[in-house]
């Protein structure tokens, strides 16, 4: 008798305790992340992907959004006082900065470089070695980065542009290599490309943001081209070096200034902040950015001056020495990506911390429910399984994309490919396999993992001292001596000490 009320009993706190966890309250994350679109992305309760996974997972999401170009000024205030998150998904160019650098040496975040490292899904397929050297803090991530690839780029051309140009007697071809390039820049400022009878196109589109633009403008790009390095390269002595101490830099130099002085660029390409803007306004033929931006808004206007049909942007993405080494450029350096920070405030202990890093482990764990869900999103909202395969209507895909870019978009680490759930090839999805592909050609910043942060945050002081001169240089109005002269004075005001400091590290 008395182990039958020994197991009634049992049973009676076995279901008591089950119905506690089915009565348990949603955990509660509070995120701050940044937005990039026109519009602050879909709020939370109304989001159906987002509130599929939250149910799923017994989680609540509480999401304040902030427009990029307040980010750091937001980020500042925040982290000075006591209504902080548990998560903060910061934008790149918040950590760059002094301030945010000193934070992860003071511990106002959580070290996450060995959480990272333990677990088999965040260390192999939610971020890269590359990002987390571009990322680093003296060795520690504090920082988990949204990792993208960093080898996206493209030289991005109107192929009508030189169909057209063909048909009169040109022999031009694709921008594999610089003079295949070159070729193509000239004949698209000067051959009448639009047929119009006036002369009125340039050749390449170009915006030089101090050095925020040299990747995705296309500087480094056309240097790698020049068989040249990226940011930091090896000399033959086995030495490292910025870029500008190399031959190839002043090659590439020649090339900007050929094309300024000729009027085969956009003179404005030092105060132009619309780095699509001539492309967009059928002004120019080619510019170089993501090459995913072929497949994004950025053009929409061309559809209404040239017409839907009757024009093509190609996202060129391999591109070759003049020896036929495959190269592109990488643009994963110190501070180019954003990504999660875990505020010590917020989250106060390791368990704490464990269990929201547990919550993103199952959130992309591959072929979870939730996976799942945030990469289609949910049936019959977003898409529908028709005898097994996949569609999607317009209105579909539109709601999928306005409410995978708000939580998904932004917020959470990712994978660069996504796992694939039987959804067709697209243009996109073909652009990031190239890009994937492209990583094994990509020539990197050797500095990574070299500088320390002393050395990082001297380094912003004098990167005017370059940029200025690169521009004066490409305008003609210093010459080679000039540019020299303005080098030797980056190395006089803290160069050498950063050089210095970064080869020590390196021959360690």
């Amino acid at each position: 008798m008395k182990k039958l009320v020994a197991l009634f009993l049992s049973l009676v706190l076995l279901m008591t305790s089950f119905s506690f966890a089915l009565a348990e309250e949603p955990y509660k994350v509070t995120i701050i992340s940044t937005f990039y679109t026109e519009d602050e992305p879909i709020a939370d309760e109304k989001n159906t992907i987002t509130s599929a996974v939250e149910k799923a997972l017994n989680v609540d999401f509480d999401v304040t959004w902030v427009v990029s170009g307040d980010a750091a000024t937001k980020f500042n205030t925040v982290m000075a006082s006591t209504d902080q998150p548990m998560i903060y998904t910061v934008a790149s160019g918040v950590t760059s900065n002094a301030n945010y650098i000193d934070m992860c040496q003071s511990g106002v975040f959580w070290d996450l470089t060995d959480y990272i490292q333990n677990n088999d899904l965040f260390r192999e397929e939610l971020t890269t070695p590359a990002a987390l050297a571009a990322t680093s803090i003296d060795g520690r991530n504090y920082l988990f980065p949204l990792i993208a690839s960093g080898a996206r780029l493209g030289i991005l051309y109107r192929e009508d542009w030189m169909e057209a140009l063909n048909a009169k007697g040109y022999n031009l071809q694709p921008p594999t290599n610089i003079e295949n390039f070159k070729a193509m820049v000239e004949a698209f400022a000067t051959g009448d490309p639009d047929g119009n009878g006036v002369n009125d196109t340039i050749g390449f589109a170009y915006c030089d943001d101090d050095n925020e633009e040299l990747d995705y403008a296309g500087f480094n790009l056309i240097m790698a081209m020049m068989g040249g390095p990226v940011g930091w390269g090896e000399t033959e002595e086995g030495k490292l070096m910025p870029y500008f101490f190399f031959d190839e830099y002043f090659e590439t130099l020649e090339l900007f200034k050929w094309m300024y002085t000729n009027g085969y660029m956009n003179t404005d390409f030092a105060i132009n902040t619309n780095k699509h803007a001539p492309l967009a306004n059928n002004v120019s033929g080619s510019m170089c950015t993501s090459a995913a931006g072929s497949v994004s808004n950025d053009y929409d206007n061309l559809d209404n001056i040239v017409g839907k049909d009757k024009w093509n942007i190609v996202a060129q993405q391999e591109v070759f020495t003049m020896d036929g080494t495959r190269v592109t450029s990488s643009t994963l350096s110190r501070g180019s990506l954003g990504g999660i920070l875990i505020p010590k405030y917020a989250v106060k202990t390791e368990a704490e911390l464990e269990k929201l890093l547990q919550l993103i482990t199952d959130m992309f764990t591959a072929h979870s429910e939730t996976d799942k869900l945030i990469a289609l999103g949910v049936e019959g909202v977003h898409y529908t399984m028709v005898d097994g395969v996949y569609t999607q209507t317009e209105e579909q895909q539109k709601l999928a994309v306005d409410e995978k870019n708000a939580i998904w978009g932004s917020t959470f680490p990712r994978r660069i490919m996504g796992v694939n759930y039987g959804t067709p090839e697209t243009l996109a999805t073909q652009i990031t396999r190239k890009s994937v592909e492209n990583e094994a050609y990509a020539v990197v910043d050797k500095s990574m993992g070299y500088m320390n942060t002393d050395m990082q945050n001297l380094d912003i002081q004098i990167q005017t001292i370059i940029s200025d001169a690169r521009v004066q240089y490409m305008m003609g109005q210093i010459d080679k001596d000039g540019f020299i002269a303005a080098r030797d004075k980056w190395l006089a005001e803290g160069g050498q000490e950063i050089i210095d400091s970064v080869n020590a590290a390196y021959t360690k």
